[in-house]
């Protein structure tokens, strides 16, 4: 017994022990970390992956396929979602020519005498990459990124400094009706927006509709005014962010209050230079919240927006294709459209880290 119990202090030291815990924890980590990176991944893999093969698992870009000139202008025109004035343009074939969609590109081939390979080679990148090149060539996807970029920016900064006033003017809930008011934010929480959906629309229409200019279609005054309605719609108080800043703000000792006005600071001097900052954590916690549900929106902009002045998501169903769904295209589009907020996350994360620290550690 006495040796059973020498034998184990002397295999399992504390140096031993310490090694063991790194090492459980750097595989705890490594697990953590490829079941995160993963979707990412595969949805980096899945927009190479043709839409003829996009029930099977693929964990790397498929091999490309090479084109059969028996294949049919009309399916290759619903599955690639292939503009058939750019095919004609660039096979040299006048616009004026109707292409049945029964037409073999062999039959092109020959009636036009267009070579093969000409054909080919127009068509040697559409199995691998006919999402990125429909997503990027054929639709306004960096317009409707610049939108919901703007629509965000907007939102969350509108909604910060908005729900600030509104937590500083019912902090303490000290009376009457600053309760009632707090109660009528926290009654959005039960109310679905499907319920508000159609009288908010009609308000919202009858403002824009005063400005001149909205009924013009295309114009610049209808393009602001509908971002402009997406921004409102977002920035007006909600129940989340109303007991987040009232809660804060009533958490913050009067005296500091008293004292700021002693000195002489208005109330926008003391919000501005002494709530703030006192303010980092859930300013940040808010925007951590707020960002993906803001720039992942689509009820909103799908409503309120026209096709031309759309954002992301509302683009997304756009290039699914009207005959046939193109998941090449979606996952391509989905894929873009998570790149800025994994870049925000990269160039911010320091920020967010320390706003969610900021008061965890005593003194």
């Amino acid at each position: 017994m006495a040796i059973s119990n020498s034998l184990q202090k002397t295999v399992f030291t504390p140096a031993r022990q310490k090694l063991l815990v790194r090492v459980v924890a750097f595989v705890v980590m490594a697990i953590y970390t490829i079941l995160t990176v993963f979707p990412f991944y595969a949805l980096f893999v899945r927009s190479f992956v043709s839409t003829k093969v996009s029930t099977q698992l693929w964990l790397w870009i498929p091999p490309g396929e090479e084109l059969h000139m028996g294949q049919e202008v009309g399916n290759l025109a619903v599955f690639y979602q292939l503009d058939l004035r750019d095919f004609k343009e660039a096979m040299g074939i006048p616009q004026t020519e109707f292409l049945m969609a029964r037409t073999t590109l062999k039959e092109v081939s020959e009636e036009y005498n267009v070579p093969e390979e000409k054909i080919k080679d127009y068509f040697k990148d559409y199995y691998l990459f006919n999402g990125w090149i429909t997503l990027l060539k054929k639709t306004d996807f960096f317009g409707s990124l610049g939108r919901s970029l703007l629509i965000t920016v907007a939102s969350l900064i509108g909604i910060t400094v908005l729900s600030i006033f509104t937590g500083y003017g019912l902090a303490g809930l000290r009376r009457r009706y600053q309760m009632a008011v707090y109660n009528l934010y926290l009654l959005q929480m039960v109310i679905p927006a499907m319920l508000i959906l159609l009288p908010q629309y009609q308000m919202i229409q009858w403002l824009v509709n005063i400005f001149p200019g909205y009924a013009v279609q295309g114009s610049f005054a209808r393009r602001a005014l509908q971002l402009l309605a997406i921004i409102l719609i977002n920035i007006k108080g909600t129940a989340m962010s109303t007991m987040i800043y009232t809660s804060a703000i009533s958490a913050i000792p009067r005296d500091l209050e008293d004292s700021a006005y002693i000195d002489g600071a208005s109330p926008l001097q003391y919000i501005r230079h002494i709530l703030f900052p006192l303010l980092k954590v859930p300013i940040i916690s808010l925007i951590v919240i707020q960002l993906p549900a803001v720039y992942n929106q689509f009820l909103e902009p799908y409503v309120y927006l026209d096709p031309a002045n759309s954002t992301l998501l509302p683009l997304m169903q756009t290039v699914a294709g009207q005959f046939s769904t193109n998941y090449q295209v979606i996952y391509a589009c989905v894929f873009a459209s998570v790149i800025p907020l994994v870049i925000v996350y990269i160039i911010f994360r320091r920020f967010f880290v320390e706003g969610v620290m900021a008061g965890a550690i005593k003194g």
